[in-house]
């Protein structure tokens, strides 16, 4: 039975293909221009004729040449563009381990506080132009330094990133003063994660301000990111003996 099936649809193929003449396929070809030069596989199914020498003659070979041409230029510069992320990510990796030691070296909160904020600490280490930790407090009073730390009103942390959020990359900005103070001119993008301390305490920012409008943009991975204001947190929350998130 199968093998009766199989040689009548044998049989119907070969009698579409015996009806189907060269001007059909012609035909076919001249409204559908767009086949060929969007489908690459059939054109490298196809035998390439020589250099044309005839009058309006096609030469498929030079088209094929050309196209291939185009496809290894474009996976040229993927290529190129994969190579420049790898490396920015390693270099980004190693500042963040690096600050994280120096992080996990701090002696007291406040030392710990004075590297985050000092402009040759950890910006330094990240090769941004300014670094600050912010904490909302209940009285309302935004923009004071209290041991380092920047204080932001109830509902700031909300209020800059978007009410739950983590994080937030903004590139092309203008530095804010409450969050910069006198550096604030010199930043034009930032990189603002949340730091969540403990259940007993408010929530805080952890503000990076890049020099560069494009060192910080929102088409970027946030994990380095999140990774670092962990081990802010972390460290916060060992030194000032506060119950774990």
């Amino acid at each position: 039975m199968n093998q009766q099936n199989d040689s009548t649809g044998a049989k119907r193929i070969d009698e579409a293909e015996a009806s189907l003449s060269a001007e059909d396929v012609k035909a076919y070809l001249r409204q559908h221009p767009e086949l060929l030069a969007n489908d690459p596989d059939l054109i490298s199914a196809l035998v390439p004729p020589s250099q044309s020498t005839g009058r309006n003659v096609l030469d498929m070979q030079h088209f094929m040449i050309g196209r291939l041409q185009n496809q290894v230029r474009m996976l040229r510069d993927i290529q190129s563009d994969l190579l420049e992320a790898t490396s920015l990510n390693s270099i980004a990796r190693e500042q963040v381990h690096a600050a994280t030691l120096r992080l996990l070296d701090a002696r007291s909160f406040e030392h710990l506080i004075e590297y985050v904020t000092a402009p040759d600490g950890l910006a330094h280490i990240l090769g941004i132009r300014a670094s600050t930790v912010c904490i909302e407090t209940a009285n309302g009073v935004s923009g004071i330094g209290i041991r380092g730390v920047r204080v932001l009103e109830p509902g700031g942390v909300d209020r800059i990133l978007g009410f739950g959020e983590r994080c937030r990359l903004a590139s092309h900005v203008r530095g804010s003063r409450g969050l910069y103070g006198n550096l604030a001119e010199d930043v034009h993008s930032e990189a603002l994660v949340r730091l969540d301390f403990s259940p007993a305490s408010p929530p805080g920012l952890l503000a990076l301000g890049g020099f560069d409008p494009e060192q910080f943009h929102p088409e970027q991975a946030v994990d380095l990111l999140e990774f670092l204001a962990n081990v802010v947190e972390r460290g916060v929350r060992q030194w000032l003996d506060l119950p774990p998130a």
